[in-house]
């Protein structure tokens, strides 16, 4: 099979590799489309050549290999790419996944925005409800506290404006003025303008400076000084980030905020070896992680297809190929309020 894989000289190249066999509780997956994540482009010049790059995708079951898949069933999920035991990568024309890592994709619903899916909700997902404790959607919250998502036009921040919205709680999201009308079409009660320097002043005045829920999408030092900014001036409150952020970093004085970083490939349940990455919530296996992750991926199709979560915007930019193309894209600011997709089979 074709994909695109880690090569000498800290970069990728599309090569022919021998197609994976699953294992004991996998299956194995035709990749139709494959999305861009930020993870991608950023892990490839730390891994040693061979490892296949790329997380999201949708395709067909092409060996349910026992599983209570169907074969040509459609399905989309997210792995955890350049990783090597297990080999694990989306950028191909097949993939190994856990059987029960993949949710069932609606006739309704395209190849191409099933892909965008999976992993920036996960994310949402594991930090609202799993660190900041956040109500669920099935059982939302009896009044409509405020939370805060900052970036909310980021691919993680759409889907949590969702689910906060789903889980009854008022809204507060920042992005630029040009996704205002996208971020209220979601669920966003208030939109501030992160370009706006006094923005944090702002949120803490829109909260009535009861605010002490924020997920920060953003995760650069400066940001989440920033969202500590916003946060009640009496009560202080949780920050949870997707980069590891500490509490030390914040400005002296904020003694009652608590910053906290999350990754994502938690969900998957084994332990991680991230080496110095100071991520907290992993190191161990995380059987809880992969609980609650589980139980929404039973809950997706029906959340697709009803409308309650709309999938990112997309931009299709080629297959294989293009891939090394959508990286610069990326690194260059030039990615906003859209996901990159590829056709790859």
């Amino acid at each position: 099979m074709k994909a695109l894989v880690t090569v000498e000289g800290r970069t990728a190249a599309v090569q022919e590799i021998p197609k994976p066999t699953p294992a004991e509780g996998e299956i194995l997956v035709r990749v139709h489309y494959a999305a861009q994540n930020p993870t991608d482009w950023k892990t490839v010049p730390h891994r040693p050549a061979g490892r296949i790059v790329g997380c999201d995708f949708a395709g067909t079951v092409a060996d349910p290999n026992g599983s209570s898949w169907r074969e040509g069933q459609r399905v989309a999920g997210f792995v955890y790419g350049t990783m090597a035991e297990p080999l694990r990568g989306a950028y191909a024309e097949y993939l190994v996944a856990g059987s029960s890592f993949v949710w069932a994709v609606p006739d309704s619903v395209s190849f191409q925005d099933a892909s965008t899916i999976a992993l920036p909700f996960a994310t949402a997902m594991q930090a609202m409800f799993q660190r900041l404790g956040l109500p669920e959607p099935s059982k939302p919250a009896t009044s409509a506290f405020p939370v805060l998502i900052n970036g909310g036009a980021s691919s993680v921040g759409l889907y949590a404006v969702q689910l906060a919205k789903l889980a009854g709680l008022h809204v507060i999201a920042t992005g630029s003025k040009q996704n205002h009308d996208l971020l209220t079409s979601l669920g966003a009660d208030v939109v501030v303008d992160y370009k706006d320097a006094a923005w944090p002043e702002k949120v803490r005045e829109l909260s009535h400076d009861k605010l002490q829920h924020a997920f920060d999408c953003i995760s650069e030092k400066e940001t989440t000084a920033a969202v500590s900014r916003a946060l009640s001036s009496t009560k202080g409150g949780h920050i949870v980030c997707i980069l590891p952020r500490k509490t030390s970093e914040l400005p002296e004085g904020l003694t009652k905020v608590k910053v906290e970083s999350t990754i994502v490939y938690t969900v998957f349940g084994d332990a991680l070896n991230l080496g110095e990455d100071a991520f907290e919530n992993w190191g161990g296996p995380t059987p809880q992680d992969r609980k609650l992750w589980e139980k929404y991926l039973s809950i997706l199709p029906e959340y697709v297809k009803s409308g309650k979560i709309k999938p990112n915007p997309t931009k299709e930019i080629g297959g294989l190929e293009a891939i090394l193309k959508g990286f610069e894209l990326q690194q260059q600011g030039k990615v906003r309020a859209e996901k990159l997709i590829y056709k790859i089979a």
